[in-house]
């Protein structure tokens, strides 16, 4: 997953994206300032991450869909769906 900046649902990229279950996921920061990645009822989160870096792969385990947006800029908004 790509982090392209503070652009609503345009935010993240591909948004939304899908994943197997089971299968990691990393968020690259390809802004010039910091964001996170965080689901929306807790499910998982990244941290902060600082411009040009990935997060910590986070292991996809259960299906569903999954609305996330950044804690920091909260307009920012995207969707995994896990099959």
């Amino acid at each position: 997953m790509n982090i392209v900046g503070d652009n609503g649902a345009n935010s993240y990229n591909p948004n939304p994206t899908t994943v197997k279950v089971g299968q990691s996921v990393a968020w690259h920061n390809g802004d010039t300032t910091a964001h996170d990645s965080t689901q929306d009822t807790g499910k998982f989160g990244t941290g902060t991450i600082n411009a040009g870096a990935t997060s910590t792969p986070i292991t996809m385990s259960t299906a569903g869909t999954f609305t996330y947006h950044c804690t920091i800029h909260p307009g920012m908004v995207g969707t995994v769906v896990v099959q």
